[in-house]
């Protein structure tokens, strides 16, 4: 398959809540109030959480803005909002799982949607609608990148993937065309980072680059909204893509600019989840 950028776009561009299964949007309803969960939770428990305030304060990014972060009482600006609603749902590692690709898709999508959805003044369905694009994008992405070949290279998949999976659904609220859309996710490629490095060490990097790949996506969107240049062939052209093209068929198979369906997603009890040093 080629022009996997345009056919995401497309399907972005066109996706409206009426075309969602009733099951699909029930599941979005589920996985989001699971990672709000995590969330809040993490906002007080997680040991990370104070570097980050702390951090944010010393830069001057902590104004007063009109984007909730989940368990806390002050509004921030949308894109510190993406940042730290990011981090935190992926904090205590109990965020939603996506077997195919090895991702976490909530924990960029999720943060993505409520920072633009109180920026726009969207609707519930509105935010569910983008909920699901960002979905679909980051699992079906994170499962062309193969995450056996992406992890033996050194990436996260939940930051890499997910900072396109957050940018489809900054984008969506937004109401982008399908050329900023392109634009959106060329921005994105430029964004996208995630090294396993944590691994070593039980580092919190981990937390911050999944709620940075929230962050970028949610600036990629507003980016190409004004009309920023970003470059096409985002996912599949030569001087960037690590996804391969078996990888690609196999993960648009049976699908089009018009899918409605995501990738079903599960967060499976904290007994059956993988520990980290």
């Amino acid at each position: 398959m080629a022009d996997e950028t345009a056919t995401l776009a497309a399907y972005i561009a066109n996706l409206k809540f009426a075309d969602i299964p009733p099951q699909v949007l029930a599941r979005a309803k589920v996985l989001t109030l699971d990672f709000l969960g995590s969330a809040i939770r993490a906002r007080r428990d997680a040991e990370s959480t104070p570097s980050l305030l702390k951090m944010l304060e010393a830069l001057a990014l902590d104004g007063k803005g009109q984007s909730t972060v989940f368990g806390d009482s002050k509004t921030w600006t949308p894109a510190v909002a993406a940042l730290l609603n990011g981090a935190l749902g992926h904090s205590l590692d109990f965020d939603d799982t996506h077997a195919d690709s090895s991702l976490h898709p909530s924990a960029p999508v999720v943060p993505a949607a409520f920072a633009v959805g109180e920026m726009v003044g969207a609707s519930g369905r509105e935010v569910l609608t983008a909920i699901v694009a960002g979905y679909e994008v980051c699992c079906r992405l994170g499962n062309a990148l193969d995450p056996t070949s992406h992890y033996a290279r050194g990436f996260h998949p939940t930051a890499t993937a997910g900072t396109y999976g957050a940018a489809a659904t900054a984008a969506r609220l937004f109401g982008l065309s399908k050329q900023q859309i392109i634009a959106a996710f060329g921005i994105s490629g430029s964004q996208a980072a995630g090294s396993l490095q944590f691994l070593v060490n039980g580092a919190w990097n981990k937390r911050y680059q999944v709620g940075a790949a929230a962050m970028n996506g949610v600036i990629a969107a507003t980016l190409a909204r004004n009309d920023f240049v970003g470059a096409t062939e985002s996912v599949e052209g030569k001087m960037i893509s690590s996804a391969r093209p078996n990888r690609w068929k196999a993960s648009m198979a049976c699908w089009s600019a018009t899918a409605t369906t995501p990738i079903p997603t599960k967060p499976p009890p904290a007994s059956a989840r993988p520990t980290r040093p």
